[in-house]
């Protein structure tokens, strides 16, 4: 509460005094209803789960083709599968993914129907990883290193095997720098021993940034 000044013992200077302490007073009562009417309206507020933009309960059994790779060689692309198939799973239930490896040639609408007789799906995940702007690093100071400035872009589509039409697209560029990659001819090879450890976190960022589409989402309402 706001402290009441010393008044002295003339009525005239009472009076000042008052006036001037409810003056002060009213700023702060007006700020106190202010922030209790802001609580009052925060708390009835809710988080309220929304669907994900994009079901796959109607396509039910999806084949996944290991994405392709544009600007690299290695184990990039391999990983990158692997872990939007995780994704995938893991966003719905009630799918199925069906791996169906790699895929000769263009993914065009021919291309997409053949894999759908052969394999029995109605819907096939594609999608392609390009490396660009690669740019070696090499430090001196403090020690001899190399990494290597690249950008990362996946596209992912889902084709349908009956029209070869593309039913929903997504892609997701990411700029990194990185160890355990090489540089041969213009082509970063990316050969670590363990993939998942050099290449992890970038992957893992394109992933989930191009499955965002999939995954029930909480707001605050």
């Amino acid at each position: 509460m706001f402290a009441p000044r010393m008044t002295r013992s003339t009525t005239r200077s009472t009076t000042r005094s008052t006036t001037r302490s409810t003056t002060r007073a009213l700023p702060r009562f007006g700020l106190l209803l202010a922030l209790t009417a802001f609580s009052a309206c925060g708390g009835s507020r809710k988080q309220v789960l929304i669907d994900p933009v994009v079901s796959l309960a109607p396509h039910s059994r999806i084949g996944l083709v290991t994405f392709s790779s544009t600007g690299a060689k290695g184990s990039l692309a391999t990983l990158a599968t692997t872990r939007f198939a995780e994704r995938l799973l893991g966003a719905q239930q009630g799918i199925e993914v069906l791996e169906l490896g790699t895929v000769a040639g263009p993914l065009d609408a021919a291309a997409a129907r053949r894999l759908g007789q052969e394999h029995g799906v109605r819907t096939i995940m594609v999608g392609q990883l390009t490396v660009s702007d690669i740019k070696p690093r090499v430090r001196i100071l403090g020690g001899l290193s190399a990494s290597t400035e690249v950008t990362l872009a996946l596209s992912t589509r889902l084709m349908s095997t009956e029209s070869g039409a593309t039913l929903w697209a997504r892609s997701s560029t990411q700029r990194e720098t990185l160890q355990s990659v090489s540089l041969v001819n213009g082509t970063a090879v990316f050969d670590a021993q363990d993939p998942a450890e050099a290449y992890g976190e970038i992957v893992n960022a394109l992933v989930w940034n191009v499955t965002s589409d999939f995954r029930a989402t909480w707001v605050r309402q």
